[in-house]
């Protein structure tokens, strides 16, 4: 019979440290990626969240216009490159880099003969429904909305090569997108 030893053998303890660690630092990982999935988890979909109909502060016209009534910014309904009919947006949002987006909305600006532009950082944040996810943005008000990073105006201040964005699925905002991203954008007019 052979005897069982435990410990004893210095160059198998050796070899099963650095295994050790590696399931020990999986299971680390393992947890955290499970956790940061937690935090979404109990959070409704907006859709069953907000009501059919309700529009909060913002006032919709026929024409794909929603007025900020607290702010005063007017926000086209529907993605850049998309047109809105029948209470809709239809059509595919334009995905551009963010030098691409501004140069659309100024396009846009010329052929409707309203100063159209993206909007700011701050502008996307009034948009986002903090109770509600997938997307966090009011859906009566912006209907079929991507669910997406969107571009903002604005671009990081410690990294030139950066823009910043929205991602609407939860309202997180981040200015570490590339500018060259193809992303969709919104356009607003003050």
């Amino acid at each position: 019979m052979s005897e069982i030893r435990y410990g004893s053998n210095s160059r198998n303890s050796r070899n099963d440290a650095p295994q050790l660690l590696r399931c020990v630092v999986v299971a680390m990982m393992s947890l955290l990626l499970l956790s940061g999935c937690q935090r979404y988890q109990d959070v409704p979909q907006c859709s069953e969240a907000i009501s059919e109909g309700f529009t909060g502060y913002f006032k919709l016209d026929d024409n794909g216009l929603a007025v900020d009534q607290v702010t005063g910014t007017t926000w086209y309904r529907c993605s850049a490159g998309q047109r809105y009919q029948g209470g809709q947006c239809v059509g595919r949002p334009l995905l551009l880099g963010l030098a691409d987006a501004h140069a659309y909305a100024e396009e846009f600006s010329r052929a409707s003969g309203r100063k159209w532009r993206l909007p700011t950082q701050g502008e996307m944040a009034t948009i986002v429904v903090d109770s509600c996810v997938n997307p966090s943005v009011n859906y009566n008000v912006f209907p079929n909305i991507m669910v997406s990073n969107y571009w903002s105006a604005e671009t990081s201040r410690t990294n030139r090569l950066m823009g910043c964005a929205t991602y609407t699925y939860s309202g997180n905002q981040f200015c570490r997108e590339l500018k060259e991203s193809p992303l969709p954008f919104l356009l607003v007019v003050n």
